[in-house]
C-alpha cells in the first residue's frame, strides 16, 4: 500500500481512537498545498510515525479562551504544534500549550479535527499525504498564561472571536462568553 493508502488508514484509526476516548464535536477536510520542501517534510514525519498536530481551546471559568500569537504568523490562534513520534495527539496538546503558554491543560474532548490532505503545490504526480490536526476542548490544571516559548509574540484571554483568527475554522469553536451572540 502507498502512502496515500497508509497515511488515509493511519488518520482514520486516531479519529476512531479519539471518538471512543473523547468524542469528537467536529470534522472538517481541507487539501494543503505545501512547497516541495514542506511535502518532503512532510513525508518524512509520516515515515517517523506523526500524525499532524495538536492544540487545546481552553476557556477560563469567566468564559475567556485563550489564544495566541506567533511572531511568523498574522492572527490569533490555539496554542499547539506538530505532534511527535510516541506521542499521543492530547500529549501534544499538553505539550505545546505548556510550551507556548506556560499553562497546564487537561484535554476533555475533541473540539475539531482537520483531515488535511497535503499535496505537492508543483508537482501533481506525487501522492497526496493525509494528516490530522486536532484541536482539544481543555480544562486549565495549572499555572498562569505568558507568552513562554521565544517563538509566541502574544498570549492574551478573549472573550469574543478576534478578527485576525490565523485560520477560520476556529471561528466555528465556541467562545463560552460569545454564547448567545448573533
Amino acid at each position: 500500500m502507498g502512502i496515500t493508502g497508509r497515511s488515509r488508514r493511519r488518520v482514520d484509526d486516531a479519529l476512531a481512537d479519539l471518538e471512543a476516548r473523547f468524542g469528537v464535536e467536529r470534522v472538517v477536510a481541507d487539501r494543503w498545498a505545501v512547497s516541495p520542501a514542506e511535502y518532503d517534510r512532510t513525508v518524512e514525519r509520516f515515515e517517523a510515525g506523526t500524525l499532524g498536530g495538536a492544540g487545546a481551546w481552553i476557556a477560563r471559568e469567566d468564559g475567556a479562551v485563550l489564544l495566541v500569537r506567533e511572531h511568523d504568523r498574522d492572527g490569533w490562534s490555539d496554542p499547539g504544534g506538530k505532534h511527535e513520534p510516541g506521542e499521543t495527539l492530547a500529549a501534544t496538546a499538553r505539550r505545546e500549550t505548556r510550551e507556548e503558554t506556560g499553562l497546564a491543560v487537561d484535554p476533555t474532548g475533541v473540539a475539531l479535527a482537520e483531515r488535511a490532505v497535503h499535496v505537492d503545490r508543483t508537482d501533481g504526480d506525487r501522492p497526496p499525504v493525509h494528516r490530522l490536526v486536532v484541536v482539544f476542548a481543555a480544562d486549565h490544571a495549572g499555572g498562569t498564561a505568558t507568552a513562554a516559548e521565544p517563538g509566541v509574540e502574544a498570549v492574551d484571554w478573549f472573550h469574543e472571536h478576534p478578527d485576525d483568527l490565523l485560520y477560520g475554522a476556529l471561528a466555528d469553536l465556541p467562545i463560552p462568553a460569545d454564547r448567545g451572540r448573533s
